[in-house]
């Protein structure tokens, strides 16, 4: 084939051919990264909503730590308001102060010989109450709070008659004796 047989229509129609082709080329270019940047867009969008849900549940979780550590140290510094009772004497005043404060007439005071319970010193105490039953139960309530080396081991509430507002009650309890180990703190 030589020049002079090409004629300016078959230019013509290799230039619209070659045309065609890069248009489409571009068109399939400009296509392919509109989709890649649709999946780049969808893929950022889930990671977003993914970091998110981390993040509200990460500051769900701090909110729980920080009432957990408020409560923790509101439970510190009710420990280490207790005071530690280091003899009879001491916790005999503490529970007469306590009964008073509640409004009891504390009748008997009568601790028995020490023994041990797992091999913890122990001071069994046999005390007797007169007062309202809500006064007792109250009473019985804070002492659970605010001595928490004392146990309950028996309770026995009688009452006079069946209008008397009074009722007796007879307690057994059980002081777990502190010892220089366990009352450093």
């Amino acid at each position: 084939m030589n020049l002079k047989s090409i004629s300016p229509t078959h230019i013509h129609l290799l230039g619209a051919a070659i045309a065609v082709l890069t248009l489409a080329a571009s068109g399939y270019a400009v296509h392919t990264s509109y989709k890649s940047r649709q999946s780049g867009i969808e893929s950022s969008k889930l990671q977003l909503t993914q970091v998110s849900d981390q993040l509200a549940t990460v500051q769900r979780d701090r909110g729980r730590l920080v009432n957990k550590i408020s409560n923790l140290e509101s439970i510190v510094q009710h420990q280490k308001s207790i005071t530690q009772v280091a003899s009879i004497n001491e916790l005999a005043v503490q529970l007469v102060a306590l009964a008073e404060k509640h409004e009891l007439e504390l009748e008997q005071f009568e601790p028995s010989s020490p023994t041990t319970h797992n091999q913890e010193p122990i001071q069994p105490i046999s005390i007797r109450l007169s007062a309202s039953y809500q006064s007792v139960t109250n009473w019985l309530s804070e002492l659970h709070t605010a001595m928490p080396d004392i146990h309950v081991v028996a309770l026995s509430i009688s009452s006079q008659s069946s209008t008397s507002a009074i009722v007796t009650s007879d307690i057994r309890l059980n002081w777990y004796i502190p010892n220089a180990a366990s009352s450093t703190p």
